[in-house]
């Protein structure tokens, strides 16, 4: 299925002008879904869509999620999850401030000091930073 909804978004939402909120996917591309996936509760279809949807190749903007066509729509879309990623940073930076004790054992403490991940393919990739 994953397959599918990518190729619904590069045929119906390249380009951030045709971004589309997830709901308004389900709604408008939903007769395209197989059935034993459309015959759930409502929650349970937006869980999964959702799920599906955070492994697609795709952008996300205030109006929804596009297939990107443009460089500027990557950059833009990099613009994006910055300004959602600062405050998780600031809440872990407040947590750690409150509680000087239990991060001092940890040494610099870092969001991202050492960030591992597996992609689709299975292959493992490693960010380390040093300050």
């Amino acid at each position: 299925m994953k397959e599918l909804i990518l190729r619904i978004y590069k045929v119906h939402h390249s380009g951030k002008e045709n971004a589309i909120t997830r709901i308004k996917f389900i709604i408008e591309h939903g007769w395209t879904l197989p059935d034993d996936f459309l015959c759930k509760p409502v929650d349970v279809i937006e869980r999964e869509f959702r799920q599906i949807y955070s492994q697609l190749p795709i952008c996300t903007c205030d109006k929804g999620g596009f297939y990107p066509t443009r460089k500027e729509e990557i950059l833009e879309y990099r613009d994006y999850l910055r300004k959602k990623a600062i405050p998780l940073f600031e809440r872990f930076r407040r947590v750690c401030d409150a509680h000087p004790d239990l991060a001092n054992d940890m040494g610099q403490l870092d969001l991202f000091n050492e960030l591992e991940w597996s992609d689709d393919e299975g292959r493992t990739n490693q960010v380390t930073h040093d300050e």
